[in-house]
């Protein structure tokens, strides 16, 4: 009977520990070094300027890398998929609720550095990695083709 107070202990350990990874590993941050590189720019920036960094979500990151990958694998470049799917109706099927969102893509760029200069060179691009209101984004790379989304739950 004294170790019972010992084993819930340890229970109590191993549940709580499992529950903050799980919330970990939606914001634990991309495993893509040019991703990551991207990601160190423009929280960077948005430091800068007095906005949050945008906290990373693989959740987020899943609808943008499988949209990159169906720009590669379909042959087109556009928000909207073949099929008229925009970034809005991606989201609402991945059940990622939010209050306001945006999309930015690109293709034929090599690093994450030079994606981050080039859409900052953009007033859209820029209006939205800089949009302060946005809190969460995940970025998605197949190849050269990037998608960036960005979110407001």
């Amino acid at each position: 009977m004294r170790y019972l107070p010992a084993a819930i202990a340890l229970a109590l350990f191993f549940l709580i520990s499992l529950s903050y990874s799980n919330e970990d590993k939606d914001h634990a941050g991309p495993v893509d070094p040019k991703i990551r590189e991207f990601v160190h720019c423009i929280n960077a920036q948005r430091k800068s300027i007095g906005c949050p960094k945008l906290k990373w979500d693989n959740r987020i990151a899943v609808v943008a890398q499988r949209h990159s990958r169906d720009m590669v694998s379909r042959d087109f470049f556009n928000h909207n998929n073949p099929d008229g799917k925009d970034p809005f109706d991606r989201l609402e099927e991945a059940n990622l609720g939010f209050s306001r969102a945006a999309e930015n893509i690109a293709f034929g760029i090599e690093t994450g550095k030079e994606l981050f200069k080039i859409w900052l060179s953009n007033p859209g691009h820029r209006r939205n990695m800089l949009d302060c209101r946005f809190t969460r984004h995940g970025v998605g790379r197949a190849g050269d083709h990037w998608t960036q989304l960005l979110l407001k739950p």
